[in-house]
């Protein structure tokens, strides 16, 4: 049997798809559709009842942000194809900051179509979806920062 012999001196203080905070959250299970699902990213409805793919272009609501699950193998950073994954549709989730000038807390968050990725404006040409909530922390381009979100509200799509 392998024994642990080194330990870090500190955790990560988040990881994209960890859960934020203890406030209440709405979380549902999809079948993943994709070949993965990364965590920490935008889902919308799936071509399947109860599935679910990366938002892409052609989506024109999420249902939720894909949830890290520290069961899955210590290497894993997504769901596999046919896994049930947890999706938030309501609470504080930690996401990657995809804007290249960065977010503040209070900006509001847009995911952009093509990407999946979360930013604090619209990527126009109707190419970006705004989903009912705001950024709760400060954070660079291609850092973590808290999204604080209710999907359960229809998303309004970008110009």
């Amino acid at each position: 049997m392998a024994v642990q012999t080194t330990y870090n001196a500190t955790i990560d203080t988040a990881r994209a798809g960890a859960i934020a905070d203890m406030r209440g959250s709405t979380l549902i299970s999809r079948t993943v559709e994709d070949a993965a699902l990364a965590f920490g990213v935008p889902v919308s409805q799936g071509t399947n009842d109860e599935g679910c793919h990366l938002t892409k272009a052609g989506d024109n609501d999420i249902i939720g942000i894909s949830v890290r699950e520290r069961s899955l193998k210590a290497d894993a950073d997504s769901w596999a194809q046919y896994e049930s994954a947890r999706i938030m549709s309501k609470g504080a989730i930690w996401a990657v900051v995809t804007d290249a000038g960065g977010v503040v807390a209070g900006d509001p968050v847009w995911v952009a179509l093509a990407t999946g990725a979360f930013s604090n404006a619209d990527a126009g040409g109707g190419g970006s979806l705004k989903i009912n909530g705001r950024w709760e922390t400060s954070a660079a381009n291609g850092a973590l920062a808290v999204i604080a979100f209710n999907t359960e509200v229809p998303a309004v799509a970008g110009a």
